[in-house]
């Protein structure tokens, strides 16, 4: 009962009923405008970027559209000033993300956290509409994570696919309005290699999200991934803010998160930072697309 009763599964009851709660209503207003009035386009812009902080958004390159993103994360806040409060400690991950259509991208990454790669696919399942007849995205992502640390015992018999990990999620993502817009993301990270017997290979996660635009090229965004299944007991829960600034050809995102890592295993799995400890990690990512 006190885990029906966690803020991310009543955002959950309230996210679908409101998606889906009422569009008999909805549609009798649109028959009342008649044929000729009536144009169903797809809704855009649901996020600004590809990324609402750390996890992914509804949004993909359009086709022949190449996407790239410099991201970087600095050292703890409650590091103090001799560390200038995290800027002397900086972690990087850059990206590249291609539109094989304007419904299916390709990306691959390389992260300085753990030295991992990583190599995605992302899919528009379903595309919103504004006479409500679909009334939110569904994108699928899958990504297939690879760490590239040395063993810690070179000495026995190490396997190339136990540096393999895997998360796949479904992005569920409606836009209210022209400033609102929110997600939900089920995950499942699968890792093939667990340090005990006693861990589990795969850990459960579901996540919310959320965009509120400020003005035309500035917004506020938030994230939280609550654990469900598959993690130990010690796991802190993903905390994301920050803001999207646009600057034209770049879009600008300024955060603040407990989690030092950029990719979905270490974000979503691995986060140790406690918000209440100072152990925030301030980072942005800076993306770019080229129409090839």
């Amino acid at each position: 009962m006190k885990n029906l009763l966690h803020p991310v599964f009543i955002f959950t009851f309230a996210f679908a009923l409101m998606c889906f709660g009422h569009p008999s209503h909805a549609q009798s207003l649109l028959d009342e405008l008649g044929p000729e009035e009536l144009v169903i386009r797809p809704v855009s812009a649901t996020f600004k970027d590809t990324k609402i902080i750390n996890v992914q958004s509804n949004e993909t390159p359009g086709a022949n559209v190449l996407h790239f993103v410099i991201a970087h994360r600095f050292g703890k806040i409650s590091d103090g000033a001799y560390e200038l409060w995290g800027l002397d400690n900086a972690g990087m991950r850059m990206a590249l993300d291609y539109g094989i259509t304007d419904r299916l991208s390709v990306g691959i990454a390389r992260s300085t956290f753990q030295k991992t790669v990583d190599a995605s696919a992302k899919f528009r399942l379903l595309q919103q509409n504004s006479d409500n007849s679909m009334p939110v995205s569904v994108t699928l992502y899958s990504v297939t994570m690879v760490n590239g640390l040395k063993w810690a015992d070179p000495t026995r018999e190490n396997f190339f696919t136990s540096r393999m990990s895997y998360t796949h999620q479904a992005i569920v993502a409606k836009k209210w309005d022209s400033k609102l817009s929110l997600a939900l993301i089920p995950s499942l990270t699968h890792r093939n290699l667990v340090e005990s017997l006693s861990d589990s290979h795969d850990q459960w996660t579901i996540g919310a999200g959320g965009r509120y635009k400020l003005t035309s090229r500035t917004s506020v965004n938030a994230e939280y991934h609550y654990a469900i299944a598959g993690l130990p007991t010690e796991h802190v829960n993903s905390l994301s803010i920050g803001m999207d600034i646009e600057t034209g050809g770049h879009v600008f995102q300024l955060h603040l998160t407990n989690a030092q890592g950029m990719f979905e295993r270490a974000f979503l799995t691995e986060t140790g930072g406690r918000w209440r400890d100072g152990e925030i990690y301030f980072g942005f990512n800076l993306s770019r697309v080229f129409d090839l």
